[in-house]
């Protein structure tokens, strides 16, 4: 049941996506940044017995420091307001990552244990 509620969730987020223009959600920088993160997180938990939930943790911790530093570099880099908008969408996507493997990596938690 969790590997379809899995699938349910990823097929949802997909069509989402999908209708609108999917280039919008892929940020190559942002999901290196979330996933480089979740693994050195659970890797430092030290804990093989709960990896992917430590992976998960670590992936919306990660999310929430991409928005940080996306949010630094715009106030660093863009005055002029016609750019801000899609900085400012590319600086969230770190933490759409994150959850939505947050989700995911629950899903294979249970079905690990």
């Amino acid at each position: 049941m969790r590997i379809i509620g899995v699938l349910i969730i990823i097929g949802i987020v997909a069509g989402t996506t999908m209708t609108i223009d999917y280039t919008k959600f892929i940020d190559l920088p942002s999901l290196l940044l979330v996933l480089g993160g979740a693994i050195g997180y659970a890797l430092a938990k030290g804990n093989p017995k709960e990896f992917f939930r430590n992976f998960g943790d670590g992936s919306v911790y990660m999310g929430w420091i991409g928005l940080i530093i996306g949010l630094i570099m715009i106030g660093n880099h863009y005055a002029d307001v016609e750019r801000i908008g899609p900085a400012i969408s590319v600086a969230f996507l770190p933490i759409f990552y994150g959850y939505l493997i947050r989700l995911i990596s629950t899903g294979i938690e249970k079905v690990n244990n």
